[in-house]
């Protein structure tokens, strides 16, 4: 067999040379893309575009609890509710006058029951400022003590952590639809079974311009520790609840609380230990929690002017749904401030007591959400009042105070402290942070009296709103 030579010219070298560098430009090439996508690109993003707009002011509505009410007074019928005593407002706004008002009908109670609503328009672009309160002292053998509540702006949804259904307890849930639009209302009551919407609850119709007020034996009979959710639909309402008690023919006080709202952070300013109940034994101060997740809440009382904890912080165990109470121990005589920290949100309010004996009286102190803008409270008329400013930061803060019409009083707070301070009853005053969040209680104590008034924001300037474009 013959071979023959193979020969390859010049230009077939040269076209070989081309088709191999090709061959390995390509394979370069895919690998260049192929390592270029597995290694990270840089982030590109735009933030979202938002615009922070505050809303025209519009006008401002309280509306007020009323008289204080008594159950069962008549012997005909023993649910029957009626007028025990009316009670003294404070009202008015930052220009020195008075918002208009009007009475809420309340067509379940006997005698003259006026519950008022106040309405405080702007001042055309300029928000107006207005405060309301009330007070009633009374010393009947089946009601006696002293009760303050302010006059609230109605609410979509609400809580009452307060109350219970005891043997010599009673409690009145007051349901108020101060606007122009009828309401309904569910009522939702968290107990030891977790919740449950009573017989009748679902669905309770609260006219246009209207109170309701509903026994709590009948929405919560049986419950030691009920924590309630009123969630409104149609319109808001301002939701309260009434309390009084009575040991072994003894009454052992009233009060009146508002509604509170949920909170991974809760601050309870001004409660202030006096009478028989200083440095006892017993659960002369306690805090009601409710969560509607499973978490753990640390509570912690500090001496309000010292900043300094009162024992070590307790932790919480609170299972979904389930109202708990916690003793918070010995407290001597003295003004506290007691925070609950948790990872889920949870409601709050501490329960306080001069003693348990004749004469005594009680309050339930709402957890107060923080401000940080100038807000106009009303004092209502009652012994040695006080406001308790807290203030959480780390840092120190000045506060501005002042009476309505008199020169400011700045008071300086350190970091994780409050300030309790002195005041006229039945007056205006304005409380300004000046930009730092605070929280802040108006109170009275004394050995046979006790209230407390959580501060809400100023319900006439209206909050900013973020809207994406």
């Amino acid at each position: 067999m013959r071979i023959r030579d193979i020969r390859i010219t010049g230009a077939q070298r040269a076209l070989g040379v081309r088709v191999i560098l090709g061959a390995v430009t390509a394979v370069a090439a895919v690998a260049g893309v192929t390592a270029a996508a597995a290694l990270p690109w840089p982030a590109v993003s735009t933030p979202p575009r938002m615009l922070e707009i505050t809303p025209a002011p519009a006008e401002a509505v309280l509306a007020c609890d009323g008289p204080v009410l008594a159950l069962g007074r008549s012997a005909e019928e023993a649910s029957a509710l009626s007028v025990a005593r009316p009670g003294a407002v404070t009202v008015g706004n930052d220009r020195g006058d008075e918002p208009g008002s009007d009475v809420l009908a309340q067509p379940t109670i006997e005698g003259e029951a006026a519950a008022t609503r106040y309405v405080q328009r702007p001042d055309g672009r300029e928000a107006v400022s207005a405060a309301a309160a009330s007070s009633a002292s009374l010393a009947d053998t089946d009601m006696a003590g002293f009760t303050a509540s302010a006059c609230r702006p109605p609410q979509m949804k609400s809580w009452i952590a307060g109350g219970d259904t005891e043997t010599g307890t009673t409690g009145i849930l007051l349901l108020a639809n101060p606007g122009d639009v009828n309401a309904t209302v569910q009522v939702t009551v968290y107990g030891a079974t977790g919740p449950v919407t009573p017989p009748g609850a679902e669905a309770v119709p609260i006219p246009a311009r209207t109170q309701v007020a509903l026994p709590l034996a009948g929405l919560a009979g049986g419950e030691q520790s009920p924590v309630l959710r009123i969630t409104a639909t149609g319109a808001p309402v301002r939701t309260s609840l009434q309390s009084s008690i009575i040991r072994t023919l003894e009454p052992g006080g009233i009060d009146t609380q508002s509604a509170v709202r949920p909170a991974l952070d809760q601050v309870i300013p001004g409660l202030r230990v006096v009478g028989d109940a200083a440095g006892t034994e017993g659960a002369s101060a306690i805090v009601r929690l409710l969560s509607e997740a499973d978490t753990t809440a640390t509570v912690t009382v500090t001496d309000a002017e010292e900043g300094t904890p009162v024992g070590d912080p307790i932790p919480v165990e609170l299972t979904a749904g389930a109202p708990i109470e916690q003793d918070l121990g010995v407290l001597d005589e003295g003004a506290y401030t007691v925070s609950i920290r948790a990872a889920e949100p949870v409601v709050a309010a501490a329960w306080q007591t001069t003693g348990f004996g004749a004469g005594a009286d009680f309050a339930w102190n709402t957890a107060a959400p923080a401000f940080a803008d100038a807000t106009l409270i009303a004092v209502p008329p009652g012994d040695d009042a006080t406001i308790s400013i807290a203030n959480p930061a780390a840092e120190d803060i000045t506060v501005s105070v002042a009476g309505l019409g008199d020169e400011p009083q700045d008071i300086a707070i350190a970091a994780g402290t409050s300030a309790v301070i002195d005041v006229t009853a039945d007056k205006l005053y304005t409380i300004d942070p000046q930009g730092a969040p605070v929280h802040a209680a108006i109170g009275f104590a004394n050995d046979s009296a006790v209230a407390s008034i959580a501060v809400w924001p100023d319900a006439a300037h209206p909050r900013p709103v973020v809207v994406y474009p």
